[in-house]
């Protein structure tokens, strides 16, 4: 039979039972390794498992800053819960990120709350949060690392996007409007100030799709700002100086809905269209980008847009939810079938 040489023991290897006592012209089957460039094989890193118990007033969870974070809009005068540590080991902490109208009531409306959308700002975030009316606040949260407590800043300005969907770079928060037809962006450093002239302003993104077509999702490649339709990706250059962002190029025939799937993973941008997991470095370079490039075997997750949204009180949303295993230089989506609430 044929033979298999390893010589690299790089992460080392577990075997069940030594060779000396193994069953003759049999193999070992080695677990939890990957085969590396090289053929060198290295130990998966390990996860362990910690439980979360939070109540229904809480919502998402986010990490930036050392912290794990979770969002609410409370319609109740607290100053609610300051941290629990979620890692004995390592004393990791979640943290509670909340708003308060200060009135008297209970927390009914905050069960009822939703998190539109986050985007990372310094040690906190700019949220999107909606309240049992169904009025949006978009808020500042910032974290004190000695009392491992937040604090709240509402934002009042009335050019700040109400969608949710966010994303952070060079220096500003950069947001889809409601209607989806512009990308409105805060001044260099302040993400509560959306109208000071010569400085916040918005990217005409309308211009460069046809008629019925929105904006659905924003993301990060090499530097620039990614503007995604379902049918297209816009890449525009951004800068401190506004004056100076114009768009670089429109990448056609690929394009998603799902915000939440975007990420930057080794330089490249990784989202879930309607054919599957994509890439976006080989449309954008490629003269006649493909069907699919990678992620073939979730193709029949998004087999109907219905299978990739969820139905809260009256509407749609998307239910698509994506990370980067960094460690394990992966892409890891999250696509249910279609469910309420």
């Amino acid at each position: 039979m044929g033979g298999l040489t390893i010589d690299r023991f790089d992460a080392g290897l577990l075997l069940a039972r030594p060779s000396s006592v193994a069953p003759a012209n049999s193999l070992s089957r080695v677990r939890n390794l990957d085969v590396q460039p090289g053929g060198w094989l290295r130990s998966r890193p390990k996860f362990k498992r910690t439980v979360l118990e939070v109540g229904p007033q809480w919502k998402g969870l986010e990490s930036n800053a050392g912290y794990l974070w979770t969002f609410s809009c409370w319609d109740v005068l607290s100053t609610g819960k300051t941290s629990d540590i979620v890692n004995a080991d390592t004393g990791d902490r979640l943290v509670y990120a909340f708003r308060s109208t200060g009135a008297a009531g209970t927390f009914s409306q905050a069960s009822r709350c939703r998190l539109l959308g986050t985007s990372r700002w310094e040690s906190g975030f700019v949220a999107a949060l909606a309240d049992g009316s169904g009025t949006v606040t978009p808020t500042l949260f910032s974290v004190n690392t000695t009392t491992h407590t937040v604090s709240a800043t509402n934002i009042t300005d009335v050019n700040c996007p109400t969608s949710g969907l966010m994303v952070t770079t060079s220096e500003r928060v950069y947001g889809i409007s409601a209607d989806g037809l512009t990308v409105r962006f805060c001044a260099v450093g302040d993400p509560t100030d959306w109208t000071t002239a010569g400085d916040a302003g918005f990217l005409p993104v309308s211009r460069h799709f046809g008629g019925g077509q929105r904006a659905y999702a924003l993301g990060l490649y090499q530097g620039q700002l990614a503007v995604f339709t379902d049918q297209s990706v816009q890449l525009w250059n951004v800068d401190p100086d506004p004056t100076a962002m114009a768009l670089d190029r429109v990448v056609d025939g690929v394009g998603t809905r799902h915000h939440k799937s975007i990420v930057s993973l080794n330089g490249d941008t990784l989202f879930l269209s309607d054919s599957g997991v994509r890439s976006l470095t080989t449309p954008a370079n490629a003269l006649f980008p493909t069907d699919i490039d990678l992620g073939l075997p979730v193709r029949t997750l998004t087999t109907s847009p219905a299978a990739t949204t969820r139905f809260v009180r009256g509407s749609t949303e998307p239910a698509v939810l994506a990370l980067a295993a960094t460690p394990l230089s992966q892409y890891w989506v999250s696509a249910p079938a279609r469910w309420s609430v």
